[in-house]
C-alpha cells in the first residue's frame, strides 16, 4: 500500500512539473511581451547625427489564438508608448499554425473565407504603427506563400512605406540616413545592389529583410541588417539552445544580434508564432535599437521588461 501511494504521489508530482512548463509554452509566454533595449555603436553612424530609435518587430503571424487582429492593435499602442524615431516591421504578417504555416497549405487560395478575413484584418491592423519618421516594412516568406499582391495592396492602402528592393532618404535632424528594404530570398529574390543603389557613396544606410540569413549576401553593404525570421527557434533550452532552427544565424543571435566586421546584425524573436502555438525561452518581443557613433562596431544591451498587454 505504502509502495502504491508512493508511486501515485510521485507521478502527481510529476504531472504538476511537466504542467506548468506546459502552461507557460502554450499560453503564458505566448501572452507576455518584451521590450529588448540595445545600443548599437557604429562608426558609420556621423558623429554629428542624432541618436536614432527604431522600434522593431517581426513575424507578427497573425492568428485567432493568441495574435488576433486587436492584439496587433495594442501591441501598436504598447510601442508607441516607447517613442521610437522609426518603426521597422521586418516581415510575415500572416502565417499560420499546423499545415497552414506549409508553403502549400498556407495559400490564401486554400484557406476559408473566415481564416481570409482575419489574415486581411491583421494587415489592416499594421497601420496602427506609427513614428515621427515613418513606419517602414518589408516582405516575408510567409506573406508570399500567402499571396504577396494581396499583402502589398492591403499594407499599401495602410500609410506604411514598404521596402522591396529599394531604399528611402530620411531626414533626422540636421542630417539624414538611408533605410533599404530587400526580398526575402526564400520566395523572391533579393536585390541588394539594386535596393541600395540610390544611396550616396558613404551615406549611413540600414537595410530591412526578413531572412537574417542573407546578411552576407551578394552586394549588402549597409552597415546595420535588421531581421526577424528566426523566432530564436522559438523554443529554447538552457545549455543547448534551440533544437529546431529556422534560419542561419538563429543561436549567434539570440541574444540579440552579432559583428561581423565592420558591419552589425540584429535579430527580434517576433511577435507571433508559426507551426505549433508556443513560445518557450523565447517570449514575444519589441526591439528597441538606440543608433550611435562608435569608434568600433559594438552591441550594447542595455536591458527589458515586460510591457503588460491589457487584452490578453
Amino acid at each position: 500500500m505504502r509502495i502504491r501511494r508512493r508511486l501515485l504521489l510521485t507521478f502527481a508530482l510529476l504531472a504538476l512539473i511537466g504542467a506548468w512548463p506546459a502552461y507557460r509554452a502554450f499560453w503564458g509566454e505566448p501572452q507576455e511581451f518584451t521590450v529588448r533595449r540595445f545600443d548599437v555603436q557604429s562608426p558609420s553612424w556621423p558623429a554629428a547625427a542624432r541618436p536614432l530609435r527604431i522600434a522593431l518587430l517581426s513575424d507578427i503571424h497573425v492568428d485567432e489564438f493568441h495574435t488576433p487582429p486587436e492584439r496587433v492593435r495594442r501591441v501598436a499602442a504598447m510601442v508607441a508608448t516607447l517613442e521610437p524615431d522609426i518603426v521597422l516591421l521586418a516581415g510575415d504578417y500572416v502565417g499560420g499554425h499546423g499545415i497552414r504555416s506549409d508553403p502549400h497549405f498556407g495559400a490564401r487560395s486554400r484557406r476559408g473565407a473566415k481564416e481570409n478575413a482575419v489574415d486581411e484584418e491583421g494587415l489592416r491592423a499594421v497601420g496602427a504603427f506609427s513614428a515621427p519618421l515613418g513606419v517602414y516594412a518589408v516582405m516575408g516568406n510567409h506573406d508570399c506563400w500567402w499571396e504577396c499582391a494581396r499583402v502589398r495592396e492591403i499594407i499599401g492602402e495602410t500609410g506604411v512605406t514598404f521596402l522591396e528592393n529599394r531604399a528611402v532618404e530620411v531626414r533626422h535632424g540636421e542630417t539624414s540616413f538611408w533605410i533599404a528594404g530587400a526580398e526575402d530570398g526564400l520566395t523572391q529574390p533579393p536585390d541588394f545592389v539594386a535596393a541600395l543603389a540610390a544611396v550616396p557613396p558613404g551615406a549611413p544606410s540600414i537595410v530591412a529583410v526578413h531572412n537574417p540569413g542573407l546578411f552576407d549576401w551578394n552586394g549588402n553593404t549597409a552597415f546595420l541588417q535588421l531581421s526577424g525570421h528566426s523566432h530564436a527557434g522559438q523554443v529554447r533550452f538552457p545549455l543547448i539552445g534551440a533544437p529546431v532552427r529556422m534560419s542561419r544565424y538563429t543561436e549567434e543571435t539570440a541574444n540579440g544580434g552579432m559583428i561581423r566586421g565592420e558591419r552589425i546584425l540584429m535579430v527580434t524573436h517576433g511577435v507571433g508564432e508559426i507551426g505549433l502555438p508556443v513560445r518557450f525561452g523565447a517570449p514575444p518581443e519589441v526591439m528597441l535599437i538606440t543608433v550611435l557613433p562608435g569608434g568600433a562596431p559594438n552591441i550594447v544591451f542595455t536591458g527589458s521588461q515586460i510591457l503588460r498587454d491589457r487584452g490578453a
